[in-house]
């Protein structure tokens, strides 16, 4: 029988994949599910209400009380009907330094100082929310004796309505702005790796479910062995992105309708970053657990075979937690370099603003050149292994045994 040749092979294969898996019953289960279970994350507390958050604002000097009650005054204005609005009590210190070390300890969220200055820990979704309010709640202040002493002056109102009037420094002495870098890296790496596993599972059981029902070998009658291995990985690729997209925009729908999160504006080039690590890190997992798949004769054999990568993804998120850290230590700078670990450890280093063009660059390139090297290599184990059935095969004997 003729083989098809080239690339359409590859795409008949990704189209099978799309097809059958689309419309399994698994996948629909799978995903109506976590649905579900994304909507009563974000519901139920809504639903649930809670108690009243109480916020321990330390105050050096004077003019702050008013601040304090104004802000007071806005959270009860703005509680939910039922919801109790959240308070504001406040701590006093008579010198900067006990303020400082009271707010590193964690016994005040924030520092007020004579009215002018609001001094934070660090940035991050709580603190940014409480600090707005506490700049409005500033803004309201100052508007009200602006009328008091001056009338309604509507150059001055205009400029105080629409500028935060108070300076905020935090004791890392970092720009408030970039603190919310890190924590989207962070987010986006669990999700690259709850994805990478999950997804790279379906490749990973595919090949061993056709593997052993003997369809491979009707397939193999037609195709050859890579482009039997491109088409599954693209095709499973696109339905597991295809779901993971489906649940990340049904989650912010909910988070936008029922404000069970505040979500901060989120910059372009970081979700960028994150994007192209997302893809190569699926690639380079996506070929070796089919390659894995392969070697495994039946389903129950399957996770061990793929136990390797496994460890590789444990390992590499690991390795980007210690980059929170020190993104710029020699643990971190040789990982970004390796193709298994690359995809957790760059974006963390790149939001932190620990890695350069030029090496972010050359990682980016590394990695482009692994996933074809890694391609090639994963099909002569795939063609080797793919047609062995009855116990699980070695990787020197696939590899032995492909012909390609």
């Amino acid at each position: 029988m003729r083989k098809i040749s080239g690339i359409g092979g590859m795409r008949l294969v990704a189209m099978r994949e799309l097809r059958e898996r689309g419309r399994s019953k698994a996948f629909i289960i799978s995903s109506v599910v976590t649905l579900v279970l994304v909507a009563a994350a974000l519901v139920v507390p809504q639903l649930l209400g809670g108690e009243a958050v109480t916020h321990q604002i330390g105050i050096v000097g004077e003019d702050n009380e008013p601040i304090v009650e104004a802000a007071q005054d806005l959270a009860i204005a703005e509680a939910e009907e039922g919801d109790e609005p959240e308070l504001y009590e406040t701590v006093r210190y008579t010198r900067l330094d006990e303020a400082e070390r009271a707010l590193s300890a964690g016994e005040v969220d924030l520092v007020l100082i004579d009215g002018a200055t609001v001094l934070q820990e660090r940035t991050g979704f709580s603190g940014n929310g409480l600090v707005d309010t506490v700049q409005r709640a500033a803004g309201s202040v100052r508007l009200q004796r602006l009328v008091e002493e001056n009338g309604q002056a509507a150059a001055d109102v205009i400029e105080i309505l629409s500028s935060s009037p108070l300076e905020v420094v935090s004791l890392d002495g970092e720009d408030p702005e970039g603190d919310i870098r890190p924590v989207i890296a962070y987010a986006g790496l669990l999700l690259m790796y709850i994805a990478i596993l999950s997804y790279g599972s379906w490749t990973l059981t595919g090949v061993t479910e056709e593997k052993n029902n003997r369809v491979v070998e009707v397939l193999l009658a037609t195709l050859r062995p890579w482009q039997l291995l491109g088409g599954k990985v693209l095709g499973i690729g696109l339905l597991g992105v295809g779901q993971f997209v489906l649940t990340i925009g049904f989650a912010f729908i909910l988070v936008n309708m029922t404000d069970a999160l505040d979500i901060p504006r989120l910059p372009i080039d970081g979700l960028l970053f994150l994007i192209l690590w997302f893809i190569l890190g699926f690639s380079v997992y996506s070929v070796s657990y089919a390659a894995a798949g392969s070697l495994a004769s039946r389903p129950e054999d399957a996770q061990s075979a793929a136990f390797p990568m496994t460890m590789l993804a444990v390992a590499g998120f690991f390795v980007s937690i210690n980059a929170l850290d020190d993104p710029t230590s020699m643990l971190a700078r040789v990982t970004s370099f390796v193709p298994f670990t690359a995809p957790f450890v760059v974006p963390i280093r790149q939001s932190l603003d620990g890695i350069g063009a030029v090496e972010h660059v050359a990682t980016a390139i590394v990695a482009i050149f692994s996933i074809v090297l890694l391609v090639r290599l994963s099909a002569r184990i795939y063609a080797g292994g793919l047609l062995r059935f009855g116990r699980r095969v070695k990787l020197k004997e696939a590899w032995r045994s492909a012909e390609l």
